[in-house]
């Protein structure tokens, strides 16, 4: 049964069900190549690998919520039409997430904790591979996010026949 029109709740619901997901594959980025989830639940006073994930999942569901509250506006209701416009609107999305939470939220919730530095630093320097690297894991961690936010927001929200990555017919390329 193809899928309708959907409704402002339905959106808000598909934002942070899409967030959550994508939360899922930015967070095995993050604690994979960096082991990060400690750190994270730091934020909140528990440094645990749980601790961080149950933060980390929490704010990537309310950035989805955000997403759809941004985005679900009738400005950018072409690129919405499909998945690669959802998909574009979710890397923009993490993109400013990227810059306000790593330039911003972050220092400022570690300077309320108590902490005076991440575990390794998070401005590349010349010379500093390991910053670079941890810089590198972070930006694909945020573009893979957005990646999946856009996408399984599409799923969500389009019609069947609005979800394909490009069009069906060779024609219409």
């Amino acid at each position: 049964m193809p899928r309708t029109e959907p409704d402002e709740r339905s959106a808000w619901r598909a934002g942070a069900a899409a967030g959550l997901v994508a939360g899922v594959a930015m967070g095995l980025v993050l604690h994979g190549a960096l082991g990060l989830m400690p750190t994270i639940g730091a934020l909140v006073g528990v440094e645990t690998v749980a601790a961080g994930w149950i933060v980390h999942l929490f704010n990537s569901a309310t950035f989805g919520l955000l997403f759809a509250a941004v985005f679900d506006r009738p400005f950018f209701e072409d690129l919405r039409s499909d998945a690669g416009g959802c998909v574009a609107l979710g890397v923009v999305h993490s993109a400013a997430l990227g810059v306000v939470t790593g330039g911003l939220l972050l220092p400022a919730s570690l300077a309320l904790a108590g902490a005076t530095s991440l575990p390794v630093p998070t401005l590349p320097l010349p010379g500093v591979t390991a910053s670079f690297e941890f810089g590198a894991v972070i930006a694909v961690a945020h573009l893979l996010y957005g990646v999946v936010l856009g996408r399984v927001f599409a799923g969500l929200t389009l019609a069947d026949d609005d979800v394909a990555w490009l069009p069906g017919d060779p024609a219409d390329r």
